[in-house]
Parts: C-alpha cells; sequence; structure tokens
C-alpha cells in the first residue's frame, strides 16, 4: 500500500519519541507535602471553596476577574500554597454530597492532581510584586486545563507589604469513554484518560470496526503533555489510521503527527508560538477501483512564533502590541492521478509566510450558565485589531496577501454579553485584488432570568460572507455546523448570509449526578450565486433537544439534537439526529492567534 517502503524507519523514531515522552512524564518524583501550611492558609483554602461553591438558587451575576484581588496589588507574594478540592463534594450545592458509588470509584481510580503539576501551570512566583490582573489570569489559566473543572486563587494578607496565596482545585474524574460512528455496521469507541497518574498527561486510544473495511479494526492513539518542564507549552505525538488528527482530502487517511504549542497565556508575557509536523497518505481501505480511489500522500509544516510587546506598563493598563510570524507548507509528495482533481485546491501544495501585527485589550467577566452548568465561566470582553501581510503558493499561483480585522465585545450592566466582528483578506495579482474574502459576524447573548431556580438564555447569532473577483477560491458553501444534518455540494454562491436563535432553559434536575437543560432553536442560511440557474437558495432548520453534564466527569456537556430541515431547493425534508460529546465549552481563548490567512 501508499508508502510501504518510507514507513518503517519513521514509525520506529515516532514510537520511540512517544516512548521517551511516557516515560519523561511518568517518573517524575513524588511531591512531599508542604508542611508549612498555617491556620490562615487553610482559612483561606475553605474561603476558597466558598467562592467556588453555588447553589440551586443561585442568582448570577457578572464580576469582573480581578474584583477580590485589586485591594492587595503591589504587595510582595511571599509564599504560594496549593489546595485541592476532592471529588466527594459537589461545587453546585455546597449542602449535598455526591453519591457513595462516585466517591467510591473516585478513591479507586482517580489520581488527584499532584502539586507539582499545579505550579507547573503557574506563572506567578514567590518574591513578585502581586499583580491582580496576572493572577486572575493564571487563575483562568488552570480552569480551562481539561483535569481541572474549576479553580481559585485566594489572598492572604501578611502585615501591610506582604500576602500568601493559595491555589484552590476542584478536579473532574478524567477516565472518559465516548462512542461514535454508525451503529452497529461501523462502532467507535474511545478510551480516554486525560490525567494518567495526575501528572497532566492525556493517553487516548480509539477503536473503530467496520465492516467491508480492510482491514476491518482501525485504530487511533495519541499522547498529550501539559506545560512541560513548567513552559506552558504542551506536546502531543499521535498515529491514526481512521481519518483523526490532521486530515484534508476525502479518502481515509493514514498519518503521524506532532505538535507543539505555547499560548500567550497573559498580557503579562512575552512569547507565543507552536510547530506542527505531520504525514499523511491515503489508505484504500474500502477496496475500491483505481480508477476511482485517490491515491495521494501529503506532509505538513508549520511554525509560528509571536512576541508581545508592553508587558512593563502600568499593571491596569492592558494595553499590547504583538507581532507574529508564520512558516507553512502543505507539500503533496503523491497527487491524485484523476484530472479532475489536478486542480481542487485539497489536492495541492499551499505554502505561505505570513507576518501579523495585533492591537488587543482584553479583559474577562466571571459568570455561570452561558454555556455550562453552573460552573464558572470566563466571558472575554476587549477590543481586537489585526493586520496581516505575507506571501503564498496556491494550485501553482503565487501571490501576495494582505488582511485585516476587528473585533469588540463587551457586556451591559444588565448582564446581556455582546461581540461582533469584521474581517476582510485577499490576494495581490496582476495589480488587482482577487479572491477578495469579507466576513462580518455578530452575537448577543441575553442575561440569565431567573424563574424560580430555573434560569433561562437567549442566543441570537448572525454572519455575513462575501466573496469577491473569484479565481482560484470554490464559492462559499452552507455547511452541516450551521444547519445541522444538511448536505448538498450544489448549494453555494458569492454570498451567504446565516441567523440562528437559540434559547437554553437550565433546569434544578438531577439524575444520577446529571444536570440537564432542553433547548430550541431555529437557523436560516442563504445563498446567492449570479451565475446558477436559482441564484437564490435558502435553507432552514428546526431544531430542539437536550444538554446534560455531570460535573465529576471529563464528558463535558453531552447534546442530545433533533433537526428538521423543511424542503428546499436542493433537498427535500429531513430529520436528522445528532449525539455530540464535548469535552469541554470553553469561552476564554489565548490573548492572540498564529497569523492565518481568511478562509470561507
Amino acid at each position: 500500500m501508499a508508502n510501504a517502503e518510507n514507513k518503517s524507519p519513521c514509525f520506529q523514531t515516532f514510537f520511540f519519541g512517544v516512548l521517551l515522552l511516557l516515560s519523561f512524564a511518568i517518573t517524575g518524583l513524588a511531591q512531599e507535602k508542604d508542611s508549612t501550611k498555617t491556620s490562615l492558609t487553610k482559612k483561606a483554602w475553605k474561603l476558597g471553596m466558598s467562592y467556588i461553591t453555588t447553589s440551586a438558587e443561585d442568582t448570577v451575576v457578572n464580576e469582573s476577574s480581578v474584583a477580590n484581588l485589586k485591594s492587595f496589588e503591589g504587595r510582595i507574594i511571599r509564599n504560594i500554597h496549593i489546595n485541592f478540592f476532592a471529588l466527594e463534594k459537589s461545587i453546585y450545592d455546597s449542602t449535598r454530597k455526591t453519591s457513595r458509588f462516585i466517591q467510591n470509584a473516585s478513591r479507586a481510580l482517580h489520581y488527584p492532581t499532584r502539586e507539582k503539576i499545579i505550579r507547573n501551570h503557574l506563572f506567578v512566583y514567590p518574591n513578585q510584586v502581586f499583580n491582580p490582573y496576572r493572577v486572575a489570569d493564571n487563575e483562568r489559566f488552570l480552569r480551562d486545563l481539561d483535569f481541572i473543572l474549576d479553580s481559585r486563587i485566594v489572598v492572604t494578607p501578611i502585615g501591610t507589604d506582604s500576602v500568601d496565596l493559595t491555589v484552590v482545585t476542584r478536579d473532574v474524574f478524567t477516565l472518559g469513554l465516548s462512542f461514535g460512528g454508525d451503529f452497529p455496521t461501523a462502532p467507535k469507541v474511545t478510551l480516554y484518560d486525560a490525567n494518567l497518574m495526575g501528572r497532566g498527561q492525556r493517553l487516548e486510544f480509539t477503536g473503530l470496526i467496520e465492516q467491508g473495511r480492510s482491514p476491518v479494526f482501525g485504530m487511533n492513539a495519541r499522547y498529550r503533555k501539559s506545560s512541560v518542564l513548567a513552559s506552558l507549552a504542551s506536546v502531543e505525538v499521535g498515529y491514526s489510521q481512521i481519518n483523526q488528527g490532521i486530515s484534508i482530502g476525502n479518502e481515509n487517511e493514514y498519518a503521524y503527527y506532532v505538535r507543539v504549542d505555547r499560548p500567550l497565556v497573559s498580557p503579562y508575557s512575552r512569547l507565543a508560538g507552536g510547530v506542527e509536523l505531520s504525514r499523511n497518505w491515503s489508505h484504500n481501505v474500502y477496496n475500491e477501483p483505481d480508477t476511482a480511489f485517490l491515491n495521494y500522500n501529503y506532509t505538513i509544516q508549520d511554525y509560528w512564533i509571536g512576541y508581545n510587546f508592553g508587558v512593563n506598563r502600568e499593571f491596569s493598563n492592558r494595553n499590547r502590541h504583538f507581532l507574529g510570524v508564520r512558516y507553512f507548507d502543505g507539500n503533496y509528495l503523491r497527487q491524485p492521478e484523476q484530472e479532475e482533481y489536478k486542480l481542487n485546491l485539497s489536492y495541492n501544495d499551499l505554502f505561505g509566510v505570513l507576518g501579523e501585527y495585533t492591537f488587543y485589550w482584553q479583559n474577562f467577566f466571571k459568570t455561570r450558565y452561558v454555556f455550562g452548568f453552573g460552573r464558572t465561566e470566563d466571558i472575554p470582553y476587549g477590543l481586537t485589531i489585526t493586520a496581516t501581510a505575507g506571501l503564498t503558493r496556491q494550485v501553482g499561483v503565487e501571490r501576495p496577501y494582505m488582511a485585516t480585522g476587528w473585533t469588540h465585545s463587551f457586556a451591559n450592566r444588565k448582564g446581556n454579553f455582546y461581540a461582533y466582528g469584521l474581517e476582510a483578506g485577499g490576494y495581490l495579482r496582476n495589480n488587482q485584488m482577487e479572491d477578495v474574502l469579507l466576513k462580518a459576524n455578530a452575537n448577543y447573548v441575553t442575561r440569565a432570568f431567573n424563574l424560580n431556580r430555573y434560569k433561562l438564555r437567549t442566543l441570537v447569532a448572525g454572519a455575513y460572507t462575501h466573496l469577491f473577483n473569484q479565481n482560484v477560491f470554490q464559492l462559499v458553501p452552507i455547511n452541516s455546523t450551521e444547519i445541522r444534518g444538511f448536505s448538498a455540494d450544489s448549494v453555494w454562491g458569492e454570498t451567504k448570509t446565516f441567523v440562528r436563535l437559540e434559547t437554553v432553559l437550565y433546569t434544578p434536575w438531577i439524575a444520577f449526578g446529571f444536570r440537564f437543560a432542553p433547548f430550541a432553536g431555529i437557523s436560516r442560511a442563504q445563498v446567492y450565486c449570479k451565475n446558477c440557474e436559482d441564484p437564490n437558495r435558502v435553507v432552514w432548520g428546526i431544531s430542539g433537544g437536550i444538554r446534560t453534564r455531570n460535573e465529576n466527569l471529563i464528558f463535558g456537556t453531552i447534546e442530545f439534537r433533533l433537526t428538521y430541515v423543511p424542503t428546499n431547493d436542493a433537498t427535500g425534508s429531513k430529520f436528522s439526529f445528532d449525539f455530540n460529546q464535548r469535552l469541554r465549552v470553553k469561552n476564554s481563548r489565548s490573548f492572540v492567534r498564529a497569523p492565518n490567512l481568511l478562509r470561507p
């Protein structure tokens, strides 16, 4: 099969690297207990638990991330203590304990996150001047880890010029099992541990059994280590036989890859960057005839790095300037032989060198019941402006590229959240711009309405996309993420508009530790194609379902969604059922991104 002569030494190198990382991560020294914890620290820990725990009657309030920290600004950090919140107690209701089964299972199978691992994810240190904004950023960074449900950093004043910090975290049960594929003909099962041995490492294995496939069994394995050597950089390696991970083409792909990611964790940090390397090849597992099978092989190299200016300004000034550069090369070692795919973007080399300037100012509100079930959520607000320029080569066409973007988000006094943005980018050739893409979007999330013990939120989202002077790009499609269950290759155009309205009711219902939130929504997408027989095409989607999650489990929010797509110009009416299992719904992002191309 494809590239059999090249795989053996690569595989040996790859798996040797995996084993080396596993050995390095697992063989750390056990941490000794901190014997210096005073009664003051124990009080701080109890206070931290009171900050984390909620009750079913909680009124949702948008709180600034630095509200409880600003009064200590300028003091010296003396000691940093670590405490964890056990799984035996609920964070949603401090008076309710978890079931005895969960308690016994957690004692037998759950490794609490080790103190060293929490310290490896800190970027505030003893003997530093206390910066409330940086501390709030670190608290949020901890809360975004897959194996942490919630966190607080509590300040204990020592005299008039010093403070002690107590980091309080709440784990989740990190063993997970998920199901996918098509039952009963092609079931896919994933087993993972997101915090193996409590050392901030994720080990995951997926198996697929599919009749008609040769071989019948396919697998995917990946390993990820968070904040290697306290660098705040994560490393991930993986191997796939079932199209998981990096994948561009339409055939089943085999691949092995490595990723390194170091986000800009705070406006007071200097560096961010990443590396991604992969080798991918199509594999004829369905025994298609040679005339139909797309036989291809490609590699991906992607590097970026950026520097953050202004980190030494006064603490309250979070205006920053960031410069990033990126080099990427998607190189096809073998293209499909079929003529109709020779000029397809997906099966051609993609090369680029980009530079991006970003001005940003961003802070966060802490709130609840926006996308989650009562856990603390971090909602960003602020302004970001970007300007991008570089050189690209696609389908053998080399062109300068330039783009700009603007996003703004805020919350009003009533607790409603607003976000909107505008992006434009295109390519210069023969003294004119081509493949120019204009994208605009807006989101509105209402405040949480308290209806006795129920809470109601509504999301309104809209987007507009227009492609000018099309040349290399394909037209703009309606995709299944906009209208669930919809798929039609012929529905595309130069202009697309999209609107979604969705309401969620968070209930006090609890069964076996699972909480429930029914939802209902409606979506509308329209494309305009000036050279098509039917220039205007409209697709509606009406959906409803229920979301559920258990605070003790890593599964995150589980969604059961039923969507009805009425008859339209492209397809007849149909129903679609979706089961989605997301590890986390996170709304806080890194402050900057890698320089990127604007896509339809």
